[in-house]
Order: structure tokens, then sequence, then C-alpha cells
């Protein structure tokens, strides 16, 4: 048998280690410059009791599309004031379920407690009543046909919005804000720790109002996020099995937190229309592609980012001498109220015949791209190119030969 080490040695080893730990501690805690360190947390603002927790994340997964060529049941939630004519949903769109609410005519069929945070009261509300007995789809618009805020691509018109709206997208996502357009709303928007000198009151007036105490109350036991930025403008839709993974005790007080608030009525609306996407996705910056979402959401695909950018680009040129021709056109009419008559210079009269000849061509040019994008939508193997995928299997077909 060998015989072990002198006991010593191992005395002398624990020892040593008992003074270097007794230094290591010194060392951590020690004060800084006379000041006591606390290394403690700090503590958490307490949630009232009866507010649900959002400090818990709900984890969402994309849903399971139905097998193509099969329905999906829907229905369009609509809020509306008693003078706004909404008829033209009844001719454009017949096969769509409508859920109107009039918030401000106290004998409308479908009620909300109060008119007050303009459409988040409806939209909530209808979540809140229906929650069990949900369509595949739900759609929350407006009650205007044409607004700026609608797809450039389809003529800033609703109607061909609702009409062409994929619902397998909507039941993959969960989330869709039906506006393909980025700007406003992304990808960098409302700070909550933005100085007061650098508020934007034209584009973003809600942003003064986005404070971290207003972020507390609606989400109380959520972090902070450093930025807050989804596309514009309380309009998108949902998949049933998306809204109910979050829990309706949420809804409910994000209803309480608008009823109760102080904040003027366009103001607390508008704190809901950039936290639509959070409720949904539990992202703080949700911007999906532009050229995807027109592609897979509705069918009109360019063949990628780059050819989308491209189309746009030319509608750029094209409005902008548009806008130069216009002011020609302001010139002779103005002299025509004066009972005079415009002589152009010849320059002039050549620069405007011109910029006729280039926006007509352009125009053709933008017919010719917008047809053959619709068309190119109408293939399965051209839309599934543009739409988003986890899906790594064959990510690499497309880099450049050689990598």
């Amino acid at each position: 048998m060998l015989a072990g080490p002198p006991r010593i040695v191992s005395l002398v080893t624990i020892l040593v280690l008992l003074c270097l730990a007794w230094w290591y501690l010194r060392l951590v805690h020690a004060p800084v410059g006379g000041l006591k360190v606390d290394n403690s947390a700090p503590p958490k603002t307490p949630i009232p009791a009866g507010t649900p927790d959002f400090g818990i994340t709900l984890n969402f997964k994309d849903g399971v599309p139905k097998p193509p060529g099969q329905n999906y049941t829907h229905v369009l939630i609509v809020p509306k004031t008693m003078k706004e004519d909404i008829r033209w949903m009844e001719k454009e769109i017949p096969d769509t379920p409508l859920m109107v609410y009039e918030v401000d005519n106290p004998d409308a069929k479908n009620k909300i407690p109060k008119n007050k945070g303009r459409e988040a009261m409806v939209y909530l509300t209808y979540i809140i009543d229906h929650y069990d007995s949900l369509p595949d789809t739900v759609l929350f618009m407006h009650a205007h046909r044409h607004a700026w805020h609608n797809n450039q691509l389809m003529g800033l018109d609703q109607s061909l919005m609702v009409k062409r709206l994929n619902h397998a997208r909507v039941a993959r996502l969960g989330y869709m804000n039906v506006r393909c357009h980025q700007d406003p709303g992304c990808p960098d928007w409302i700070h909550m720790d933005r100085p007061g000198g650098d508020f934007d009151f034209f584009h973003k007036p809600e942003e003064i109002y986005w404070r971290k105490h207003i972020w507390e109350e609606i989400h109380p036991g959520a972090r902070i996020p450093p930025s807050i930025s989804g596309i514009c403008c309380a309009q998108f839709a949902v998949s049933r099995d998306r809204i109910r993974q979050v829990p309706l005790e949420r809804f409910i007080h994000y209803r309480k937190w608008l009823l109760e608030t102080t904040m003027d009525d366009q103001f607390s609306g508008r704190i809901f229309e950039y936290i639509w996407h959070y409720i949904f996705t539990a992202h703080e910056i949700y911007c999906p592609a532009e050229n995807s979402c027109y592609c897979d959401g509705y069918g009109i695909c360019f063949g990628g980012r780059q050819k989308y950018a491209d189309y746009f680009e030319l509608q750029k040129k094209r409005n902008t001498q548009y806008d130069e021709l216009e002011g020609f056109t302001k010139m002779e009419d103005k002299a025509k109220e004066q009972g005079k008559r415009v002589d152009f210079s010849e320059a002039q009269t050549a620069r405007i015949k011109e910029l006729q000849v280039n926006i007509k061509k352009m125009d053709g040019e933008m017919d010719k791209l917008r047809e053959a994008a619709m068309k190119r939508g109408d293939d399965p193997k051209m839309r599934a190119e543009e739409t988003e995928s986890y899906d790594s299997s064959h990510i690499w077909d497309y880099a450049e030969k050689g990598q």
C-alpha cells in the first residue's frame, strides 16, 4: 500500500484556501469611496390585487392553416358614428359578415360600456363579449372605404383589402396588420425615455403620453421595452386561436384602463394603436417586410424585396414629375381666375410636353408591373418565394456560388 502525503500539507492547503476566500469577499463587498454598496435588486413595483401579471410572457407559436381550398369563417368588426355611411360594405363585400358598433348611438344593437378610447373600446368589447364564440378570422377595420393608410397597390380601397386577404397567412402568423407599408410606425417609433425636446408632435402626437408610468399601468409586471414599433393604424386581422391564447383577464384589464384613464380620447386610442401587435405577438417591435405582406397577404408579388423597391422608386420619380406639371397647371388656373392668359416661354412649353410624355410612359410601366405582380401572386410557388419562414432546409440555395 502506498503511503499518503504528510497530514501537515493538507492542513496548510486548507488554511491558504480559507485566506483566499476571505480576501475575495472583502474585495468584492468593499465600500467604494466610503459609500456602502447595495448589491440587492431594485424592488419591483407591486401589482394591484386582482390585476393580471404581464410579467408572465405569452409564448405564441405559428398556427396551422387549413388545407388549400378550404374556407375560413370570418367577421369584420366596424366602429362607426351615426353620421358615417357604410352602405358601401354591403355592396362591395356582401359575403363578409359585419359586426357594427355605432359608438354614439345609445340605442345601438351592439353596445360598448362608454364611447371612450375610439376604436380600441369597440375592439376590446367585441373580444370580451365573444371570446368563446369567435370565427376563424376576426378583422378589425374602420368604417371609411378609402383612406391614406390603406394599401397603395389596391388603390387605398378597403374593400379590395378585405376581398384579397389571405386568411391562411392570418392563421399561420396569428396576427396581421392589414396595412403593408411600414411608415408610420416602423422600424423605430415610440421611445418612453425620449428627451422632451425630441418629441415629434406632428407625426407622433401620442409619444409624449407614452411614458414609463403609462406602460406600467397598462402592462403591470412587464419589462420596459427599449422601443415600441409597429405599423399604424389600428386595422388588423387576428386568428381565433391567437385571441384565445391571450387570457381574457388581460382584455378586461385593457378595457378597464381605457374606462378609467383621464387621458384625452384621441390619445388613449392611439396608445393602443401601437400595442395591438404587442398584445397578439408579444413582440415590442413588429415590422414585417412590405413585399412579403403584399405577396403572401394579398397575392401581389413583385419577385423579391429589390423589385418591390424598384417599383416604388419608379412611382416616386413619376410623382415628382407630376408635382412639377401640377405647378404649371396651377399657374394656368390662377391666371384664368383673374381673366388672364399665361404665356409660357418656349423652354417652359417644351418642359410641359416632356413631363406629359414621361408621366404617361411611367404610368404604363407601372400598370404592367402591377399586372405582372398580381399574375405572379396567382402561383403558389411564387408566393412561397416571398413568404416569411423559419425553415432553413433550402436557405443555402439562395447563396452565391462558392459561399
